[in-house]
Parts: structure tokens; sequence; C-alpha cells
């Protein structure tokens, strides 16, 4: 198993659309596209060819969910940072088979639809999920 590049940092939002006018008007960063992924979000590179910024709109029902302590994020903070790896299936199995927790059906390998990534999700040491892996896409390196 082998970790690559880190693919995006996701991080969660007060105001979707501030965060875009500051980070591209103030920054300079590029806005690469924008999907429905979660409610809306956007990517936001601030190199060609660097790490992926996602950001997402934070909605009153994901502070109702994380209040309820149905949901681990929701308030603007990191969500998580993605890693890339040549197959999610294999890295899975692997870090599973040496006790990596992967708790919840969202965890397993799967593909996102709004955005066509391969991904799982896992946790740090204190159980917080906050690492995703990323099937490598297709030409990247």
């Amino acid at each position: 198993m082998v970790f690559g590049r880190v693919h995006h940092i996701d991080i969660s939002v007060e105001d979707l659309e501030k965060a875009v006018k500051y980070f591209t008007e103030k920054l300079g960063w590029k806005l690469i596209r924008r999907t429905e992924h979660m409610g809306g979000a956007v990517e936001l590179a601030p190199a060609p060819g660097g790490v992926i910024f996602e950001l997402h709109q934070v909605t009153e029902e994901d502070k109702i969910k994380l209040k309820e302590g149905k949901r681990e994020w929701g308030t603007p903070y990191l969500n998580h940072i993605a890693f890339e790896v040549d197959d999610v299936d294999k890295t899975y199995e692997e870090l599973k088979a040496k006790g990596v927790p992967f708790k919840d059906e969202i965890d397993k390998p799967h593909l996102r639809p709004e955005t066509g990534r391969k991904i799982a999700n896992t946790y740090d040491a204190d159980g917080r999920r906050w690492i995703q892996i990323i099937e490598r896409e297709h030409g990247s390196k």
C-alpha cells in the first residue's frame, strides 16, 4: 500500500460564496469546478496542478445533526484530507487487516456519483474521521 500525493483538502465553511470570493479575488486561487456534492461545493487550487481545496456550504440541517451527535462534521473546519492511492479496494483491505477502523457504510469503498471519484473514509487514532483515500485518476501521478 502506498499513499500518493494529497488529492484534496475538504473544508466546511459558513458562507460558500463569501469563501469563493475571498480565495479567488483576494488570494488569486483558481476556481476549478462547482458540484452539487454535499449540497453544493466548489473546488479551488492555489496553483496549477497543486492540491485542490474543496469547500462545502454548512447547512442548517448539518448544524442540527452535529448537535444531535449524528454527524462528526458540519461546522466550519477541516472536514478531511484525501490521499491518492492506486487501488481503493486493495488499500481498504490492507488497512482493515492492520486494524484501521472503517465504521459506517460511507467508510467502505464506493463511487461518489457527484464527483466521479472512488473513495473510502477512515479515522485517526482518536476516532475522528478526516482521512480519505481516493483512487488515483487515470493519468495522474
